[in-house]
């Protein structure tokens, strides 16, 4: 990875649960951070949250990887895969789709396990970069049966061979877009490098390493989409979205599943916004304004999105439809023809500058 471009966003070290076969920790933890945080404004560093509310829950190293993007110290900077995300005023919390997510795995623990699967797919640029190498086998599992019945893990050279791009340095090389778009999007950054201490040894026993790899792939096993040899199974859906091949339509339907409450309901601007960031565009204000009243026109029109209701919200939930603070919040169908409304809405942002900021 280069890092010749400003600003940049910094990768800290791979950081899932710790203990390989119990992804749901995760949940135990989100659910103890949403509960804190409902007492008083959880402030601070990653780390501080996780002192202050984890503590018996999980370890630091298997808290971190909850965490989203944050400036500190003049960098920006990724822990995680942005469960738990930072506001403007320095408070951590939930997201709404972490909200969602712990809701399902409270009323079904499978069916939240795949989805936390399907999360991580989306938005761990380590994961995505460890899934893209063996899909064109650059990389390859080796003795997965062995590694998923032992407690060592995913070791470069042994159980996971690099044939090409073998070097830290050099291991996103070639794939920061396609590993880390949405992050660089949503981040307002234009490059990925690792966070300075990631490259930092201690005598060859604290490399950068892939071994925090294991407990996502195990994940994936858990739910069908590896198999107990090591070969890859991904749904249709969560391969398109990987090779960069979803359609808006897609797109659209998945982030509003995620992000849905327990009526179905989302806010209208944030879930765009997202699906911008998912095709690479992050526009300032106006051009954003724009954009979303001519593709909801445009939807709407052609019945490629059915409006089924629409009701206030509050500050954080952004503009309305069309800026109308009664439809912040929105229950909508999404169909496949929205995939035209949404090609011909793009011009409405129209400059690069526009597309660019």
């Amino acid at each position: 990875m280069t890092a010749a471009l400003s600003p940049v966003l910094h990768l800290e070290r791979p950081a899932f649960w710790t203990e390989t076969s119990d992804p749901e920790v995760w949940f135990r933890a989100l659910d103890a951070v949403a509960r804190a945080a409902q007492l008083a404004p959880q402030t601070g560093t990653p780390r501080t949250v996780a002192e202050r509310c984890l503590v018996g829950i999980i370890a630091w190293r298997g808290a971190a990887g909850l965490f989203g993007a944050f400036r500190r110290g003049g960098l920006v900077r990724l822990p995680g895969v942005g469960l738990i995300a930072c506001d403007a005023e320095d408070r951590w919390d939930l997201t709404d789709e972490a909200q969602a997510l712990l809701r399902h795995w409270k009323n079904a623990p499978s069916h939240g396990l795949e989805l936390l699967a399907a999360y991580l797919v989306r938005e761990s640029p380590w994961l995505r970069l460890l899934l893209l190498r063996l899909q064109n086998q650059e990389w390859e599992l080796k003795s997965w049966s062995e590694v998923r019945s032992g407690r060592g893990g995913l070791k470069a050279g042994r159980s996971i061979l690099l044939r090409t791009h073998s070097e830290p340095e050099h291991w996103f090389e070639g794939l920061e877009q396609r590993a880390a778009a949405r992050w660089l999007v949503r981040a307002q950054c234009e490059s990925l490098s690792y966070a300075p201490e990631a490259l930092l040894r201690k005598k060859g026993k604290d490399d950068l390493s892939l071994t925090p790899l294991t407990a996502p792939l195990l994940l994936l096993e858990s739910v069908g989409w590896l198999t107990r040899t090591g070969q890859l199974a991904l749904p249709s859906e969560i391969q398109a979205d990987l090779a960069g091949k979803s359609t808006p339509a897609q797109v659209l339907a998945e982030i509003t599943s995620g992000h849905a409450d327990v009526r179905g309901f989302v806010a209208a601007e944030p879930v765009l916004r997202e699906l911008l960031a998912t095709f690479g565009v992050s526009p300032n204000g106006d051009a954003f304004a724009r954009w979303m009243d001519a593709l909801i026109d445009q939807a709407v029109q052609r019945g490629a999105i059915e409006l089924l209701a629409a009701e206030p919200g509050q500050a954080r939930h952004g503009r309305g439809l069309h800026a109308d603070p009664a439809s912040k919040l929105v229950r909508w169908v999404v169909h496949n023809e929205f995939n035209d409304a949404f090609q011909d809405a793009w011009s409405a942002l129209e400059t690069k500058r526009e597309l660019a900021r």
